[in-house]
């Protein structure tokens, strides 16, 4: 109820248009616009339990596995639940962007679950994650709303202590409804510098991306698809997408 399979779909409708995903659920619930996107979904067995597993039933844990040897750029699991974190985090760490929702309502409860049965990840492979979004209800002027409370960033394990060590970039302030920037992502930094671009020129960026989305927020555009399009065409021709943007402003 917290809204984290929206936010997933979302933030997917991001991934390059022409790149291979792979999507693994257990109801069917992400729907992408992308025309190299693979759905999995898992089903149940039938007959006889052998080694037990039902005859027939293919769990997240195949799905996860199957997905690997069609080498995907990215992966996309619905839910974390079970031992098929193990082989997403292994994904993860071989280099494949991966996406994912479970149950958690802060950072450090999402790495309890992790770590604990029946997941089991080791500490070491926790590494692999770099951004943490923590999704909740609230109530915000009589209303139920759904709110990103926090964006966290994973850094490192400290080597003494061997405690994992984050970065808080966003925070939701539930007293005026807005959020809060601490002045320091990491994650944006190792992006800047692997594309050699200036601080000034990251963030003039990020202001041209930021007045795409609220432009689409004022013209009501809500379509998924829709919303994949125009980030596509500003993917591929960023000027000709801002100018005509600039002109349906200025001629209203």
């Amino acid at each position: 109820a917290s809204g984290k399979t929206t936010t997933l779909n979302a933030i997917s409708l991001f991934i390059p248009r022409e790149a291979k995903i792979v999507s693994i659920e257990e109801t069917r619930e992400i729907n992408l616009p992308h025309p190299n996107w693979i759905p999995g979904v898992t089903r149940l067995g039938f007959g006889e339990v052998v080694a037990d597993k039902v005859v027939g039933e293919i769990d997240m844990y195949d799905l996860m596995k199957a997905a690997l040897r069609q080498r995907p750029e990215y992966i996309l699991v619905g839910e974390i639940r079970g031992r098929e974190a193990y082989v997403l985090f292994q994904a993860m760490a071989t280099g494949h962007t991966t996406y994912s929702t479970m149950h958690a309502d802060s950072p450090q409860s999402l790495i309890h679950r992790l770590e604990g049965k029946p997941i089991n990840i080791p500490r070491i492979m926790l590494q692999a994650l770099e951004v943490i979004s923590i999704q909740a209800t609230a109530r915000v002027r009589g209303k139920r709303v759904r709110r990103c409370k926090q964006i966290v960033e994973i850094l490192d394990i400290d080597p003494k202590t061997k405690e994992i060590l984050t970065n808080e970039v966003f925070r939701w302030d539930p007293i005026d409804d807005t959020f809060i920037y601490s002045g320091k992502s990491y994650i944006l930094e190792k992006i800047r510098a692997s594309r050699g671009m200036s601080k000034e020129e990251m963030m003039e960026e990020i202001k041209r991306r930021v007045k795409i989305l609220m432009w689409m927020v004022k013209e009501g555009i809500r379509s998924y698809k829709e919303v994949a399009r125009i980030v596509a065409e500003y993917v591929e021709n960023p000027t000709a997408v801002m100018k005509r943007i600039e002109d349906k402003d200025g001629a209203k």
